[in-house]
């Protein structure tokens, strides 16, 4: 992916503390009025849209190691004093990671309703195109609204672009009007993008993918059978129809684009991530930032090729995972959705809610299979349930699942020993001090 000028930048991270995070106004050297014009300016919109999710609060590094450090496959091994508040689930509302998260989110929020709000105006552009750019730019608000529900709880929504700054005050949404925005963006989106797409844009079955983890999330939120029967029907029509497939070994999956990735965020050595930095050891030239847990390295299977593929022990004995290698250049690609996500989508669909036993068994094994494991000899909801999570952990480990799969199933609470409260985040301090109707989460 080339470096590229965009047209669309939001306000600097350096001005946070004085400026609210709601009142990103997209604005350029020139107005946005003339910066998107005409489909090389929605072209470039669109790109700089992709760009928001290389943020550090996001996939460029922190959205990756927060969901596995709040949880028990990561621990803080650094110098980042803040990351250790995350891990003990002590985390103040001044904790600057989860602020950049929080920023991370509404600028691509702000960049996405840029593009909406003036693909209208676009003249030159085939029906075909303005589908793509517009089902594009639903995914991406989706996908950062979702991520900010994921974290926080309801947040404000954003489906119009700050134009002016005046009355920007905005109160929180329930978690169901998140929900209902996330999942008609997302239908929207499923029916104007087409099949295919090139690497690092979003096609009908990333949406589709996408949508099959909303619709479990909020089953276990609302505890409504229906949307699990969504989960299970949105991840199988993925399965059958997508052309994918499990790449074997598993450790090809981070080598390049593959046959198994539905969405990735790409990056190079001019929009670098800094993941491999802050994983690997000092010995390596990293900052060691963060490593895998000692209760995480202890629990693989004997002869699970995940584990390989994952964990490597530096010349000092460090463990440290190595899906993430691209030390100075930064370009390892992260992905968002594949298609393991989606076997263990349906197991969990249906394991919850009394289905077919046999068919969650046959989900779980396609899984174990290409690891190089036996059958589960799980054969009862609740061995079931567990075996799925536990599928989830070393398949998606290191890839910022694990926080959000135990929230999501009201496990985190008693397995981490902590508040179930706990299970939010605190709103930013630099949001509950700028925004007079926001509310803090309990407990902050």
């Amino acid at each position: 992916m080339k470096k590229i000028t965009y047209l669309l930048i939001s306000f600097s991270l350096l001005y946070t503390s004085c400026m609210k995070v709601l009142d990103v106004e997209p604005t350029d050297k020139i107005s946005s009025d003339i910066a998107i014009r005409d489909k090389v300016g929605i072209e470039r919109a669109i790109i700089g849209s992709y760009t928001a999710l290389q943020a550090a609060g996001l996939y460029g590094r922190n959205r990756v190691i927060v969901g596995d450090l709040a949880a028990d496959n990561l621990t803080w091994t650094g110098t980042t004093f803040e990351y250790l508040q995350i891990e003990n689930n002590e985390i103040p509302a001044e904790n600057g990671i989860l602020e950049g998260a929080w920023i991370a989110a509404y600028d691509g929020l702000n960049r996405v309703n840029n593009v909406l709000y003036k693909l209208p105006e676009i003249t030159d552009l085939t029906p075909a195109e303005r589908d793509k750019f517009e089902g594009e730019a639903l995914f991406m608000r989706a996908l950062f609204h979702f991520n900010l529900l994921s974290y926080y709880g309801g947040i404000p929504l954003k489906t119009m672009p700050t134009l002016i700054i005046s009355n920007v005050d905005q109160e929180r949404n329930t978690p169901d009007q998140v929900y209902e925005q996330v999942i008609a963006d997302l239908l929207g989106a499923e029916a104007k993008l087409p099949a295919v797409m090139p690497a690092g844009r979003a096609n009908s079955f990333a949406a589709s993918a996408l949508l099959a983890r909303v619709y479990l999330t909020r089953f276990h939120a609302s505890g409504n059978n229906e949307f699990a029967g969504k989960a299970a029907e949105k991840a199988g029509n993925v399965i059958t129809e997508s052309g994918l497939g499990l790449v074997l070994p598993y450790a090809a999956l981070f080598e390049d684009s593959n046959n198994e990735v539905i969405f990735e965020i790409v990056f190079d050595a001019q929009n670098k991530n800094r993941l491999a930095e802050y994983f690997f050891p000092r010995s390596l030239a990293g900052r060691y930032e963060i490593a895998p847990s000692g209760d995480l390295t202890q629990s693989y299977e004997s002869g699970d090729q995940r584990f390989e593929a994952s964990i490597a022990t530096d010349p000092e004995n460090k463990v440290y995972c190595i899906k993430y290698e691209q030390l100075s250049a930064g370009s390892d690609a992260v992905i968002v959705l594949r298609l393991a996500e989606m076997y263990l989508i349906r197991a969990e669909a249906l394991a919850y809610t009394n289905g077919d036993i046999t068919a969650v068994q046959s989900d779980i094994n396609t899984i174990r299979s290409r690891a190089g494991l036996a059958p589960a000899t799980a054969d009862s909801y609740d061995e079931l349930k567990l075996a799925i999570e536990n599928e989830r952990r070393h398949e998606f480990a290191f890839e910022g699942h694990r926080w959000f799969d135990l929230v999501r199933t009201k496990r985190a609470a008693s397995l981490l020993g902590i508040d179930e409260k706990y299970t939010l985040f605190p709103i930013p301090l630099s949001e509950m001090q700028t925004n007079r109707l926001m509310k803090q989460n309990d407990g902050y």
